[in-house]
């Protein structure tokens, strides 16, 4: 029986029933079932949402898992049982997505989406599986065999339970990442408030350049009065240049005779020399003149106040007296 059941899943089994399949099956079924509830006939009248379910991966991981623990408990292989696991699975979805985990089935599919590898291992185990089950037709009388089988289901339930772990950790990166948006959106309010504060500040600085613009227009009108006087600078330096040239060559014949008035001053110097020997023996007689001079000038004093004295003694006396008195002192100073 267990042969017959695992043999079920080979793709040329015409028992084979697949996910896709076994929903399809069971989604008129579920519209009578749930008919009153209008949330669920909403959900399963909308194809969108039907496509959603149909490709969900959880969904259908999901299923896959209770049909292989459904056929590994019985050994058998049952269509009706795969519908019936497919309905319970489906409303199951559509339950979560009414109750709002909506954010979680996104969350792993992203997680399906960034773990690739974790889909190739799935795929592996998927086919590990085939083969178990292809070994397990092979080998039905070996009960040992079978035992193995099992330990391996045992293990692939554990690697579910570890990627339910992984989900967990990913929902609280998600819950971090999201307070790191309301971080982001706080930084971005300041950005605005700084780049409305930029956009003044820009505002100014073209009023700014407006304004020195129009200072560098009148600057460069005055540029334009610099360089014509430049120009007129120019022509005037020119010709201060041809005057400073005549002038240097007018001193070029300056420095000519200069020489010859040199060579003429080593010939004076020479005679100066002479002279001021010469000069020196006559200040020394002059010194002497001077000195004889002064004696006579000492004895010309004394000699007046002598006739001084004598005028003033002899005021009474005639003309005649007096005027001899002068001739004789006219002739000391004569004889002087």
């Amino acid at each position: 029986m267990t042969s017959s059941a695992l043999t079920t899943y080979h793709n040329s089994s015409p028992s084979h029933q697949t996910w896709d399949s076994a929903l399809a099956d069971v989604l008129s079924v579920l519209r009578i079932q749930y008919r009153n509830d209008d949330d669920v006939m909403l959900f399963l009248t909308e194809p969108d949402k039907l496509k959603q379910l149909q490709y969900s991966t959880a969904a259908k991981m999901e299923w896959n898992r209770r049909v292989i623990k459904e056929e590994m408990d019985s050994g058998i292989h049952s269509p009706p049982r795969s519908r019936r696991i497919a309905k319970e699975v489906a409303i199951d979805y559509i339950r979560r997505y009414l109750d709002g985990e909506e954010e979680r089935m996104d969350l792993v599919r992203k997680i399906q989406v960034v773990t690739s590898e974790r889909n190739a291992a799935m795929e592996s185990v998927i086919e590990l599986e085939r083969e178990m089950k292809r070994l397990k037709d092979e080998s039905v009388a070996s009960n040992c065999e079978n035992d193995n089988l099992k330990g391996d289901i045992e293990k692939l339930r554990t690697d579910v339970a570890a990627f339910r772990t992984d989900n967990q950790e990913f929902r609280t990166e998600n819950l971090k990442t999201k307070e790191e948006n309301e971080h982001l959106r706080g930084e971005n309010t300041k950005l605005r408030d700084e780049n409305k504060k930029l956009r003044l500040e820009n505002q100014d600085l073209r009023n700014e350049n407006g304004a020195l613009r129009s200072e560098n227009q009148k600057v460069r009108g005055d540029n334009v009065k610099l360089r014509d006087e430049t120009g007129d600078m120019r022509s005037e330096n020119m010709k201060l240049r041809n005057e400073n040239q005549a002038v240097r060559d007018e001193n070029q014949e300056v420095r000519c005779e200069n020489l010859k008035v040199r060579d003429n001053n080593l010939s004076l110097r020479g005679e100066n020399d002479r002279f001021r020997s010469v000069n020196e023996a006559l200040l020394s007689e002059n010194k002497r003149y001077t000195r004889d001079t002064l004696e006579l000038n000492a004895r010309e004093d004394e000699m007046r106040m002598l006739v001084n004295v004598m005028q003033s003694l002899l005021a009474g006396k005639g003309e005649m007296r007096s005027e001899s008195i002068r001739v004789d002192e006219q002739a000391e100073e004569e004889d002087i």
